[in-house]
């Protein structure tokens, strides 16, 4: 009983999907990396396909543990928090790969961005964080427009 309690709090659920997230981000880098296509910024897109699904995964999986129960607030929290964590993450395996492991790249950035003669490894990694964020409060705020409770019981309403 204790350990399923445990397990139903939004920290835990944010910090799981995540870490899930950025494994999913670095994947995906990793695999366009792998096929000579991290130079198309426009493959960037598919990163908020991701961001999209595990904020939306960490939302249902809550709600289902909680008895379809589910406040907007608490869903918003739990949006947010997931954002966070797999930013800040994937934002900090960027950063130590364009520092450490394959420094190189980053002059490649500099070369393809407009103002890249002042980008650094710190830099970019904010600028994901900025991004990460803008994009992750507004894809939890559109996905909660669906989850709240006044939604669902419109809907409820209209189908009896």
């Amino acid at each position: 009983m204790e350990r399923k309690m445990i397990s139903d709090t939004i920290e835990r659920l944010s910090f799981r999907y995540g870490i899930l997230m950025a494994l999913a981000l670095a994947g995906f880098f990793f695999l366009m990396k792998a096929f000579g296509l991290e130079h198309n910024l426009e493959l960037r897109a598919f990163n908020l396909v991701i961001l999209i699904s595990f904020v939306l995964m960490a939302i249902k999986d809550f709600k289902k543990r909680k008895s379809n129960k589910l406040s907007y607030l608490k869903g918003l929290g739990l949006g947010i928090l997931t954002t966070i964590v797999g930013t800040v993450s994937f934002a900090i395996m960027v950063v130590f790969y364009l520092s450490v492991v394959n420094p190189s790249f980053m002059g490649v950035i500099q070369n393809l961005e407009p103002f890249g003669d002042f980008l650094n490894p710190l830099l970019v990694g904010f600028t994901i964080i900025i991004e990460g964020m803008a994009s992750g409060c507004l894809a939890t705020y559109g996905i909660m427009q669906f989850f709240k409770p006044s939604r669902v019981l419109a809907s409820a309403e209209v189908h009896d």
